[in-house]
């Protein structure tokens, strides 16, 4: 079939902070055609804004008493221990995995009295090969594109 465009499977992958009046901010993006590397990039983001958020006090480089262990009995939830226990969890990430490769969006969402933490992805048809794209228009204002 001439002018076909065959397809492979992908995956798109994003991190997204909301908070109450900030709207939507993308903390980061990530396109793949491997859903190994889109998990793996989904727990380290997990981690990364976890330890932005609530450093180990025992670990973090900080200056000794900088930092110190809180009372969290009265938070509303625990994003930074929500997005830990993700990232630990192997019968976790591996229900992520098995949900994506059956064309199922995953959407992780912690949640804390700062705002909400939701890391996703979800699976796009894309192109299979760099010559079935579709040509590029000729009527460019820059002759670069021609």
């Amino acid at each position: 079939m001439a002018g076909a465009v065959n397809a492979a499977r992908g995956y798109w992958c994003e991190v997204v902070y909301g908070g109450a009046g900030w709207g939507r901010i993308v903390l980061g993006t990530l396109p793949t055609p491997f859903l190994g590397r889109a998990l793996r990039w989904l727990r380290r983001q997990a981690v990364r804004i976890a330890d932005g958020l609530d450093p180990d006090p025992d670990t973090a480089p900080s200056p000794h008493g900088a930092l110190h262990k809180v009372n969290t009995e009265f938070q509303l939830g625990d994003a930074p221990a929500e997005l830990r226990a993700w990232a630990n969890d192997d019968r976790s990430r591996q229900a992520a995995y098995d949900q994506l490769r059956g064309g199922t969006p995953f959407a992780l969402t912690a949640t804390d009295h700062t705002g909400r933490y939701v890391l996703a992805a979800w699976p796009v048809d894309v192109p299979a090969r760099l010559d079935a794209l579709p040509a590029q228009s000729t009527n460019s204002h820059s002759g670069h594109l021609k």
